[in-house]
């Protein structure tokens, strides 16, 4: 019986034609990638307006107070977003593949999940634990390869995670009920990394979480924003955060912002003392 600690290496063996892969898995893999293709592009997508397991630890409070009371204020994801998102299903489902190729244990893919009225599915467990599959871009694979999530984690997925150990708390095929582990893919590099965390802790705050967050989305608008970080070191002009500049309801949040199109990709500026030299085009404008 294989464990999960060799998953990243036996799956290197598969990657270079040394055992595993089968006709069975490759025509599985066909099947789920075109699956996922039908529900990504079948109909338009629709924002998710309600609170699920994977939304509860989003740093920003009034993202997911916005996200479940004001969904249509949201910036529409543009096509290239969405294709990008969609790279993520197949870099998934191409993960779990050979890792079932490799001889280890994958159950529970997509699994629906439901604790104290919060819903949602986790990717999958492997050998018994918990885990979440992630591709990534190489700066944020370093995260995951060096085990830093917890030090710079702005997007909660540390919170994500455990709710899914949490919620499988009683679920057979969940074996290991404290540890939960990304399944981490450089998407730019090829690389793959296990990193596995110890959730001891947080699970015994996690209901209280989940209460919290309930709570929090059934009040008013928390007032709280991030503040506008200086747009360089050198400029007296403002900008959105990192968090904010990502966020689909940045119009709804931060009216004042305006987006400018500069070489390396646009930025939000809140203070404008020195008008930049580079095209202005509306917040919510692809």
């Amino acid at each position: 019986m294989k464990t999960i600690d060799t998953l990243v290496a036996d799956m290197h063996e598969v990657i270079k034609g040394e055992g595993g892969w089968s006709w069975a898995v490759g025509s599985a893999l066909g099947s789920n990638i075109s699956l996922a293709a039908n529900q990504r592009f079948g109909k338009p997508q629709e924002p998710r307006a309600y609170l699920s397991l994977s939304s509860i630890g989003t740093p920003c409070k009034r993202k997911l107070w916005y996200k479940v009371n004001k969904s249509d204020s949201s910036i529409p994801l543009n096509a290239s977003t969405l294709f990008k998102f969609f790279y993520g299903d197949m870099i998934e489902e191409l993960a779990l593949a050979i890792a079932i190729a490799a001889g280890h244990d994958v159950k529970g893919q997509q699994d629906r999940l439901d604790v104290h009225g919060i819903k949602g599915h986790r990717d999958c467990v492997i050998n018994g634990m918990t885990v979440d599959v992630k591709s990534c871009s190489s700066f944020a694979f370093k995260k995951f390869k060096e085990g830093t999530l917890r030090e710079d984690d702005a997007f909660g997925y540390i919170s994500q995670l455990s709710s899914y150990v949490y919620a499988g708390k009683d679920d057979p095929l969940v074996t290991n009920k404290t540890q939960g582990a990304f399944l981490a893919i450089d998407k730019q590099n090829g690389h793959i990394c296990l990193d596995v965390h110890d959730f001891t802790e947080d699970l015994k705050t996690k209901e209280h979480e989940m209460l919290e967050a309930k709570d929090l989305v059934a009040g008013d608008i928390p007032s709280e924003r991030y503040e506008p970080v200086p747009q360089s070191k050198s400029s007296p002009n403002t900008k959105l955060p990192m968090m904010c500049s990502y966020c689909e309801f940045k119009k709804e949040c931060w009216p004042e912002a305006r987006k400018f199109i500069y070489s390396f990709g646009p930025q939000y500026l809140v203070d404008v003392v020195y008008e930049p030299k580079v095209p202005e085009v509306p917040l919510d404008a692809e």
